[in-house]
């Protein structure tokens, strides 16, 4: 029966987009992968790599089993970690599973927040409406994602997340105290792609309203949107907090501003739960009050923008 070091063979050359680059990543030589390969093809009776002119691509069948490998070969390293980690180390390390956008606008500034006293949050990023089922496939502690979680997992609400349109400072829109969904989608747009919670919650107010996009740039990475916005290529809608040079305008919708709501999941009944716990109400409690400050900081604005020659302030 195969191993999990001809998985992880196979996941190199699928990766590497060659048996020999596969190779040299996993130290081995160029026949002996091939070897490895071809037997992992005859004992699952299915041909996993297309091979020819060019990049070695998976078949139809290789990208399933690609994605399986690897979500197994990620529960594999997570179990030796924490082995690893629950005999030698004392402070708690916590493995999440959540989106990118979560990770940097609310998990990374939580840590910050809370010093050395939090235990340490270690992060795979991961689809939001893959979140919990990869914290399950991967033994993970935590899920915290904008979708519910999954059945018979203990939930809770974290927070709910307002919806930015992120402009530069020098946008006429920069000095406003919000933008309607009307107007937004008058401007060049960056968005994320429509599985994120942000893009939803704009994409249900602009079908609401009956309207469209006129060509918006849509992008994976909040980061990368971010960027875009600082080099003037238009108005993103994210979550994150803003980058340098840039500001953020609370986005109104019919029912008031947008927002996006943030769920953590785990298993009540893992060994680690009481932890788990205390984590997300602590997290729960920071995201309420750091949303109350943003809060009190959009009234500051609202008057500012209301006196004449007023600036426009960061968030």
């Amino acid at each position: 029966m195969a191993d999990l070091f001809a998985f992880a063979s196979f996941a190199a050359v699928v990766e590497e987009g060659s048996i020999s680059a596969g190779a040299r990543r996993r130290s081995i030589t160029q026949p002996a992968m091939s070897r490895q390969i071809q037997r992992l093809e005859e004992e699952l009776g299915v041909r996993l790599l297309v091979r020819g002119n060019g990049p070695v691509r998976p078949t139809p069948a290789g990208a399933r089993f690609y994605d399986r490998v690897t979500d197994l070969l990620a529960l594999a390293e997570n179990v030796v970690g924490r082995t690893k980690q629950e005999s030698g180390q004392t402070r708690a390390i916590l493995h999440v599973i959540a989106p990118s956008a979560t990770i940097t606008s609310a998990i990374a500034p939580y840590l910050v927040a809370r010093g050395a006293a939090a235990p340490v949050l270690d992060c795979d990023d991961a689809d939001p409406f893959r979140v919990f089922d990869l914290a399950a496939t991967r033994g993970a502690d935590l899920g915290i994602s904008t979708t519910t979680p999954r059945p018979g997992w203990r939930g809770r609400r974290l927070s709910a997340a307002r919806v930015w349109a992120h402009v530069p400072r020098e946008h006429d829109l920069a000095r406003r105290a919000e933008v309607g969904v009307g107007e937004l989608v008058q401007h060049p747009l960056v968005l994320l792609t429509p599985n994120s919670a942000a893009r939803r919650a704009l994409d249900h107010e602009v079908g609401r309203a009956g309207l469209a996009y006129d060509d918006p740039i849509t992008v994976r990475q909040p980061t990368i949107a971010r960027a875009l916005v600082a080099a003037g290529r238009g108005i993103a809608v994210l979550t994150d907090d803003p980058a340098p040079g840039t500001v953020t305008v609370p986005i109104a919708g019919a029912d008031g501003c947008l927002e996006a709501q943030l769920y953590a999941g785990w298993d009540a009944d893992g060994p680690r739960a009481p932890l788990i716990e205390a984590v997300v109400d602590d997290l729960a409690g920071f995201l309420a009050e750091r949303g109350r400050g943003r809060a009190r900081q959009a009234a500051r604005r609202s008057r500012l923008v209301r006196s004449a020659g007023s600036e426009p302030e960061g968030r």
